[in-house]
């Protein structure tokens, strides 16, 4: 069921994806023949090398939750193959579905974390964007209107990602008015925003209404600037 060369997130610039269990898991599958492959972030993977992805993609891939990854695959016009969910999903449990014997890894395992210890951390600039769920969404376009940053086009009635490096980080404002929860944050702390099926929060129309009262100060300030800009130009 599960190809031999295997890619593992580390998100190393978040903490969804524990370093001992990435670790583990990449320890025990390469005691067992497969080709492991840890990348740092596959969401950066995904925006900016898509040729990269594509490789990926041809194996096995572990990451946060299976409906991001399939997402992502999408967003590229790729066809994945299989995914392992391993965001809240115990090393045990993710190395069984492979059906392998748990060997004694701790010097593997030692050396794989000194490996992800070392690859690029990215605060506060890590790949913050969003990914749409095109099973659920009906392209009402509210996350295009409400945007302030261009990350979304409208192409033949579509939304898209277009532009996903304008996002702003840590904002997922459009994601919370999505009537229909189309619109996935792999980084967010919270389901189902983060791609997971759990429902941890919900917004009430009070929250959506302080949200939409947000975005018109930032819009008035945005306004308020470029005049400022405009006005200072022309002296």
């Amino acid at each position: 069921m599960y190809s031999k060369d295997v890619t593992i997130c580390a998100c190393t610039s978040r903490t969804f994806m524990d370093k001992n269990k990435v670790a583990e898991i990449a320890a025990t599958l390469k005691g067992n023949g497969y080709q492991v492959k840890i990348t740092e972030d596959l969401c950066r993977l995904v925006a900016d090398n898509p040729d990269q992805t594509k490789d990926a993609a041809k194996g096995t891939i572990i990451a946060c939750h299976r409906r991001v990854v399939n997402n992502q695959m999408n967003w590229l016009g790729i066809a994945p193959g299989p995914i392992v969910e391993a965001r809240k999903t115990s090393t045990n449990d993710v190395i069984a579905l492979f059906e392998i014997t748990k060997q004694n890894t701790e010097e593997a395992k030692a050396e794989l974390l000194k490996e992800i210890e070392a690859l690029p951390v990215h605060e506060g600039k890590d790949a913050w964007y969003p990914v749409i769920d095109k099973s659920k969404c009906t392209d009402c376009g509210k996350c295009h209107d409400f945007c302030l940053f261009g990350v979304y086009t409208v192409i033949n009635k579509q939304v898209k990602v277009t532009k996903p490096h304008n996002c702003k980080n840590n904002c997922p404002a459009c994601a919370r008015m999505c009537p229909s929860q189309a619109i996935i944050f792999p980084k967010y702390e919270k389901s189902p925003i983060n791609g997971g099926i759990e429902i941890e929060e919900v917004f009430s129309e009070e929250d959506k209404a302080a949200m939409y009262q947000k975005r018109l100060q930032y819009r008035l300030q945005q306004n308020r600037n470029r005049f400022s800009m405009l006005k200072k130009d022309n002296q």
